[in-house]
């Protein structure tokens, strides 16, 4: 993250809840840009996303997700059209390891991969009487009424700074963000998560994050094998936890009954006040279970919301 938005931020009173019913300003520094340019960009993106990147247009992000040959989701990402460029927006964890896996299939492709974590400031907001298409501002997809503001330090503090002079915006930390990833059912992976699911079960089908007619992609067979076949026995849920610990990426979830069976997957937690909010994967029959809980030191009980 840039060092001058880095201090910016400093002088802010960051909310670590969702101010109710009124404009907020979140910086996703859990957030890192990878850009895609080159004339091939766009067929190589295509052969290597779950997502049709033919169909993205310049006004509206997609989410989708890269695989690996076995079909398990490496990263989730929202990618933005940028004239004849590609920015990806993947986690800070997952950033470099994508690139490198990106850079065995380029070969004699026109394209080039940059990290630009360290010159772009990713924003979200929320609640914001704004419209898209603006310069560097993107509609948020699955969230209603939020948007990305992705710019360079400077633009981007001035154009925050207007905001909370004119709409009396609140800065709050990526925590409270992450709850709308939760209440939205956006799964962003980690190094503890990366390669343990197929798209499907972290619901990117529902989110319009996989096409079934785009051709060809690395694990595109074993995506479309499970969609043809409803084969899928895992989903993404999401659940409360009446628990002030943090609760890590990755943390299993069993029944009480049974503690060293295990059911699911924490994808994302953030805590609300006194609530703390998940997104989970579950095998199926999870759902017949009364007492799940979380596999942490406490053993947390947990409810499906």
């Amino acid at each position: 993250m840039h060092a001058d938005w880095t201090a910016f931020l400093e002088t802010q009173n960051l909310l670590d809840h969702l101010p109710k019913n009124a404009p907020c300003i979140a910086s996703l520094s859990h957030l890192s840009v990878l850009s895609v340019t080159g004339k091939d960009a766009a067929v190589f993106l295509q052969g290597q996303t779950t997502c049709d990147i033919n169909a993205l247009t310049d006004s509206t992000p997609m989410l989708g997700a890269f695989c690996n040959a076995k079909g398990r989701t490496l990263s989730t990402f929202i990618i933005i059209k940028y004239e004849q460029s590609y920015l990806l927006l993947l986690t800070n964890e997952l950033i470099d390891t994508i690139k490198k896996k990106l850079q065995m299939y380029i070969l004699r492709a026109d394209v080039q991969l940059d990290n630009l974590s360290d010159q772009l400031c990713i924003t979200g907001l929320h609640n914001t009487k704004l419209t898209s298409p603006q310069p560097h501002l993107y509609s948020y997809p699955q969230h209603k009424d939020s948007f990305l503001y992705i710019a360079e330090s400077s633009q981007s503090q001035l154009f925050c700074t207007q905001l909370i002079d004119m709409q009396a915006a609140q800065f709050v930390t990526s925590n409270a963000w992450t709850l709308l990833d939760i209440k939205s059912g956006i799964p962003w992976l980690n190094l503890e998560t990366t390669e343990k699911f197929i798209p499907q079960m972290l619901n990117l089908d529902k989110l319009e994050g996989i096409s079934f007619t785009k051709g060809c992609y690395t694990g595109q067979e074993i995506v479309a094998r499970t969609h043809y076949l409803g084969k899928n026995k895992r989903a993404l849920y999401s659940a409360t936890c009446q628990t002030k610990m943090s609760i890590a990426s990755g943390c299993s979830i069993s029944e009480q009954a049974h503690p060293d069976d295990e059911l699911g997957t924490v994808i994302l937690s953030a805590h609300d006040i006194d609530t703390t909010h998940l997104l989970i994967v579950l095998k199926d029959q999870a759902l017949e279970g009364k007492n799940l809980q979380l596999n942490n030191q406490n053993r947390d009980k947990i409810t499906l919301n």
